[in-house]
């Protein structure tokens, strides 16, 4: 593993001598930053797996979840991107039965909520991100709690287990249970435990329906030969990225 790191970081290494040398004075760094990341796109590929693979599900056995499986859930959140890099986001753990139950109540009576092992709920510290952006930091705060979130359930999948976001609960209730000072705002609700159903993939619209091109509602016609096309321009700069690395190894061996 270190040495497939150590190996990248080489990698990395050389591609910047590269840029800054003589060999792509004449030549734009979109080439080289094509080849690096398609030398590192491993990780990308597990990661568009588990997206592709995460369902919403409503039913969990009776198991609990490690511990280390909700500290890398929790990790997950606090990676995400936030704005001002203020980390307004908050989290409440609940473990308790009685306090599952009573969620699963205030969720607008989903009592599934109460089933999972653990209850995380989501909140943000809106006033301090409004504090340094205005009220545009309300924005901010619910862009911030959906990346988190985000975040969270695709580590939630990666490891095993389930959830879903819930998104319809009774405020006042949520607040009362747990104690949520109102200066604090509920995003979201995420039931997780290991699943006890399969759910199929859900329908979605086609990609000519919902991707513009350039402009809003201007639809590219037919996306799959837009995409092949696109693909082929990136195999080419991959390519010549390719070759100019080559070009100066051999130049540095001389």
């Amino acid at each position: 593993m270190y040495s497939f790191l150590r190996h990248r970081f080489s990698l990395w290494t050389l591609v910047r001598r590269l840029r800054d040398s003589s060999v792509c004075r004449f030549h734009s760094n979109h080439f080289i930053l094509c080849f690096f990341f398609s030398f590192c796109k491993r990780g990308r590929m597990d990661a568009l797996e588990c997206i592709n693979n995460r369902r919403s599900i409503r039913k969990f056995l009776e198991v609990p979840v490690e511990f280390e499986k909700l500290g890398n859930i929790f990790t997950a959140g606090q990676m995400a991107p936030s704005a001002g890099n203020l980390h307004e986001v908050k989290f409440v753990l609940v473990t308790n039965q009685a306090a599952r139950q009573e969620l699963g109540k205030a969720c607008v009576e989903q009592y599934w909520v109460g089933t999972a092992p653990i209850i995380i709920v989501v909140c943000s510290e809106v006033e301090k991100t409004k504090l340094f952006y205005g009220d545009a930091g309300e924005k901010y705060s619910t862009q911030n709690a959906a990346a988190v979130i985000q975040n969270m359930l695709l580590a939630v999948e990666a490891q095993g287990l389930a959830s879903c976001w819930v998104g319809a609960f009774e405020d006042a209730m949520v607040r009362r249970i747990l104690e949520i000072p109102d200066s604090s705002v509920i995003q979201a609700i995420l039931p997780i435990g290991y699943a006890d159903e399969k759910v199929p993939a859900p329908p979605r619209p086609e990609l000519d329906k919902v991707v513009f091109l350039e402009s809003y509602g201007n639809r590219i016609k037919d996306i799959a030969a837009y995409m092949e096309w696109y693909g082929e321009h990136v195999q080419r700069a991959v390519q010549k990225g390719k070759e100019m690395i080559k070009e100066f190894a051999r130049r540095v061996q001389q």
